[in-house]
């Protein structure tokens, strides 16, 4: 992702002024912060896991470093996320994939059948996990055998709408599908893109953490 989003930000006028790498599970992440801090950095691109990420969040505010954009795909996933940072996680945005405001055949249902269980709508990861379970049921159906190699294939070869839209797989085995971007806004996961689902616009530019 470090690469795509360096060729991405070259082809949209963007400048990478930071680049970091750390070990999972590390404790303090001070030095990329400050290291970031006085780069000017406007915007964070991670993928820490949830700890991390929080570690990372908790560390940025203690330093004084607010991103104008702090996208942490995977550690702002799930609730713990606001319920661990409070007012602290909110404007982070994250990329699982789904959002239970998007529109396609199966989301009222899923929606239903989690809310009556957990209490609350899907979280964005449980719409590509469901997904997930429609691609190989479907692909374990067509391949009409219990065999490994016609399985890999017929899921390769998936051209179907699941309940986070039209999949299909490109060669090198990534998936053709719908990007969808949340933001947590007042401790709710707000879906801001596609717009044409979105329910609340993008909130930026993020305030520092003091005056939230």
């Amino acid at each position: 992702m470090s690469a795509a989003w360096t060729e991405a930000g070259k082809t949209g006028g963007w400048q990478v002024v930071m680049h970091g790498e750390y070990a999972p599970g590390s404790k303090d992440f001070s030095d990329l912060i400050l290291k970031a801090k006085a780069a000017n950095a406007e915007a964070v691109f991670a993928i820490p896991t949830p700890p991390d990420g929080v570690t990372m969040v908790k560390q940025m505010k203690e330093l004084g470093y607010t991103p104008k954009l702090n996208l942490m795909i995977r550690a702002a996933d799930s609730p713990p996320w606001t319920k661990n940072l409070g007012k602290d996680g909110d404007w982070t945005v994250l990329a699982a994939g789904w959002h239970y405001a998007m529109k396609a055949p199966g989301v009222n249902e899923l929606n239903a059948a989690h809310e009556k269980k957990f209490g609350r709508p899907s979280d964005p990861i449980v719409g590509p996990a469901y997904a997930c379970v429609q691609i190989l049921a479907a692909a374990i159906s067509r391949a009409g055998v219990a065999d490994r190699d016609k399985i890999r294939d017929a899921v390769a070869a998936t051209d179907m709408t699941t309940v986070i839209g039209p999949v299909k797989f490109r060669p090198d085995g990534t998936g053709i599908v719908q990007a969808a971007f949340a933001q947590w806004q007042n401790g709710k996961q707000e879906l801001v893109w596609p717009k044409e689902f979105a329910t609340a616009p993008l909130a930026y530019p993020a305030p520092p953490f003091a005056k939230r």
